[in-house]
């Protein structure tokens, strides 16, 4: 008999470089006191199954095998002992360069089996490099010693970069540095070149072509090469490196703060972390850029700490369902329910400030961050909002939120305002009043969310005063 007080979950991470699965239980309980509406909330978590990682299989270097990554994921289910209807929730992920393969939403289809009721998203690089260094663990630690901490997400295309104070996000980038820009065969015969490696290669006169033969000595200039590329990614004057190897739609990265701690994940962190001293074992840099980096960093102002999650740090473990109902000051339109799995992206503190005087440069700036990075066009937008807001705030927030959706999101989908504060209704009848299209709108308030959540909100109850909803948030080991 199945226990209603727990979830199973699965996460499916599909890489770069690597895929792997992770099988999760998680204990749900009720914290909202009798005659209250239900909170429902994650008490415990227990990682029940972690399958092998595995290459990511490739058609061509532009085509994920959608047909091998089905059968990897049927195989691991059969090793966990699960079938598709036992799972309560979970996340597919597909991150760094597998995320722009031309067939990246075909995998989605082939999995949709495995994952009927699942989060489904495609990070940009720099929010995987959020996800990761929540999943390496650095935004916790950071925010449990009061200090700037780093994790530097090293994969096969791409080093993702977050950084955390006192665990707050003050900054991400992405730099086109892996260890699999160069690949080579048993034959030490270079197979693979990455026109990124030669772009930074040419600073210090290094170029490298396929047929091309590695040794200790190649490894070692290549190693040296991208650990500096890396580090120089981390300083608050950036050289040339860091211009190059910059990700498109990627910034470099500016910090309020300077770094003190440092962390590593992702494929190259197990040979940081393990001292790995056989250069070839895996026929790419990977060994050679950990090796540098050990010998780099006693001369660099930061602390290594060693992560809870190093390859595994961008899988997720489950999807975390808070079940709510929203307050009685609602507004909505009846034809847009239900809504399944949609992404939340939280308005920021100075630029919900700037809305209510009608200044929508930094919303709009952020919003289309967050589009970009997690190819969304249907997006709920969240906000504090005020605890007593006067008819003015309401109608310039409403004017703002308006031209933030016509210049953002279009006309094809629904306007979903979600508030921490009891001001949705009020805000939902102003909208409905300044808005020129027959847009669908829905408020809720009392809903207190972050970026990268989901939500699904089922149909009105209580003749149509309180709507459920149900909050998934990525979570990690």
């Amino acid at each position: 008999m199945k226990d209603d007080n727990r979830i199973l979950s699965v996460g499916i991470d599909i890489g770069t470089t690597t895929t792997s699965m992770i099988v999760s239980r998680l204990a749900v309980e009720n914290t909202a006191m009798v005659y209250m509406a239900p909170n429902v909330e994650l008490t415990s978590k227990q990682i029940i199954y972690r399958s092998p990682v595995y290459l990511t299989p490739l058609l061509d270097q532009e085509t994920l095998d959608g047909e091998e990554i089905k059968r990897i994921i049927e195989k691991e289910y059969a090793s966990a002992g699960i079938r598709p209807e036992d799972v309560d929730s979970g996340a597919v992920i597909i991150t760094g360069e597998s995320a722009l393969k031309e067939n990246a939403r075909l995998i989605t289809d082939k999995l949709s089996e495995f994952a009927g009721d699942f989060v489904v998203a495609t990070a940009g690089p720099d929010l995987e490099s959020i996800i990761a260094g929540r999943g390496a663990g650095a935004e916790a630690f950071s925010k449990t010693y009061g200090c700037v901490t780093a994790n530097l997400d090293i994969g096969g295309g791409t080093t993702n970069i977050s950084v955390f104070n006192c665990g707050d996000l003050v900054g991400q980038t992405c730099i086109d540095v892996g260890g699999r820009l160069i690949k080579y065969n048993k034959a030490r015969e270079i197979t693979y070149v990455s026109r990124r490696f030669n772009d930074v290669g040419k600073e210090r006169n290094i170029q490298v072509i396929p047929g091309m033969t590695v040794d200790d000595n190649k490894l070692a200039l290549a190693g040296d090469l991208l650990a500096d590329v890396i580090l120089d990614a981390l300083h608050q004057e950036h050289y040339s490196f860091t211009r190059i190897a910059t990700t498109k739609n990627s910034k470099k990265l500016t910090l309020p703060y300077p770094v003190q701690y440092i962390s590593f994940s992702g494929g190259v962190a197990d040979c940081f972390y393990g001292k790995e001293e056989d250069m070839y074992r895996y026929d790419d840099l990977g060994p050679c850029i950990a090796k540098a980096l050990r010998e780099k960093l006693p001369s660099e102002p930061y602390e290594v700490i060693e992560p809870k999650e190093t390859i595994r740090a961008t899988v997720v473990g489950a999807g975390i369902y808070t079940t709510e109902v929203s307050g009685s000051t609602i507004s909505y339109s009846d034809e847009i329910f239900p809504i399944k799995n949609l992404p939340v992206f939280k308005i920021g503190e100075r630029a919900e400030k700037a809305l209510y005087e009608c200044d929508t440069h930094i919303a709009r700036e952020e919003l289309g961050w967050f589009i970009g990075q997690s190819q969304n066009e249907r997006i709920g937008i969240c906000i504090k909002g005020k605890q007593k807001a006067s008819y003015d705030d309401i109608k310039n927030l409403s004017q703002s939120l308006i031209e933030i959706d016509e210049k953002c999101l279009g006309t094809d989908t629904p306007m979903i305002i979600l508030c921490e504060n009891d001001m949705a209704k009020a805000l939902g009848q102003v909208l409905k009043r300044y808005i020129k299209t027959e847009k669908c709108v829905l408020c809720l308030d009392k809903i207190k969310m972050g970026s990268g959540d989901y939500i699904d909100i089922g149909k009105p109850i209580l003749n149509g005063i309180a709507v459920p909803i149900v909050i998934k948030t990525l979570i990690f080991s």
